[in-house]
């Protein structure tokens, strides 16, 4: 990118070293995560995962009123997850494949069905960090010795801590202007959601609805193959109507209210009212 030098410079007094936060650039939101807190739950990774999935468009999150069964005369609302524009094309990574490979262009699922199977299909919170560390090849910043393992930890090692330290600090200095960017100068500020790409997932303080304010501009645009490059997903932001603060809080109160209906201390309920319904959308 022609302009990443400009795109890092927002705090006056910032001391990173920028060869740290390019990366940020190649980091899925899930891998970034674990970098700046390696003992981050699995609940958190999954939903990074697929909100990353979402703002590619491989998959698409939306409600719709459907039956609960043929014979029912009513429509209620649901939330259902179904295949994006982008889904045939992309390449997932092994911890990516939790959510696409059960799925096809055919079929819908009820979103609580289709996390309850990920959830069973992941053999552990432990596994999971270890293929996204895999995934987006961070095994350099991380340690790596027989006592972890046999604890199922994951600890940064020094080059990782000097990563997290300058990540945090940058992030930090994004979260605390975005906001005034987006509205003072927006051309600046698009540079830096489409650096950032998945990883705006970490800002606290960017409202998703703001994002209309900013228009694609062909100076950064140009040039990059689609096909081939992670950017494909960028005209999510400007000609979707998915990305809403309000509906994606609303799928993360999915996740926040996870233990109702799964009991990691003992066992996996896989049973559920109403609510769980998944008539001819389960993937059992």
């Amino acid at each position: 990118m022609e302009n990443t030098k400009h795109i890092l410079k927002l705090g006056n007094n910032s001391k990173f070293n920028e060869a740290n936060i390019y990366r940020l650039s190649e980091l899925k939101p899930a891998g970034t995560k674990l970098i700046l807190e390696p003992d981050t739950d699995l609940i958190e990774l999954i939903k990074l995962t697929l909100f990353d999935l979402i703002l590619k468009q491989v998959l698409v999150v939306k409600k719709e009123l459907k039956k609960s069964h043929p014979r029912d005369p009513h429509f209620r609302e649901y939330t259902i997850v179904e295949t994006g524009k982008n889904f045939a094309k992309y390449e997932p990574c092994t911890f990516e494949n939790y959510f696409l490979s059960r799925i096809d262009e055919d079929s819908y699922f009820i979103l609580k069905s289709y996390l309850r199977v990920i959830y069973k299909e992941i053999p552990s919170e432990y596994r999971y960090k270890k293929e996204i560390v895999e995934g987006v090849k961070l095994e350099d910043l991380f340690k790596s010795n027989v006592m972890l393992s046999i604890l199922s930890l994951l600890k940064t090692n020094q080059k990782g801590e000097e990563l997290r330290k300058d990540i945090t600090e940058y992030l930090t200095d994004v979260d605390a202007t975005i906001g005034g960017l987006i509205k003072r100068e927006p051309q600046k500020a698009l540079e830096i959601i489409l650096f950032l790409k998945g990883n705006i997932f970490l800002l606290k303080n960017l409202k998703f609805e703001s994002l209309e304010r900013l228009k694609i501009d062909t100076s950064i645009t140009g040039g990059v193959d689609n096909e081939h490059s992670d950017w494909f997903w960028m005209d999510y932001l400007y000609y979707s109507d998915g990305l809403d603060s309000d509906f994606m809080s609303e799928v993360s109160d999915v996740f926040d209210t996870i233990d109702d209906y799964f009991d990691f201390d003992n066992g996996v309920d896989w049973g559920g009212g109403d609510d769980d319904f998944d008539y001819g959308f389960d993937f059992d």
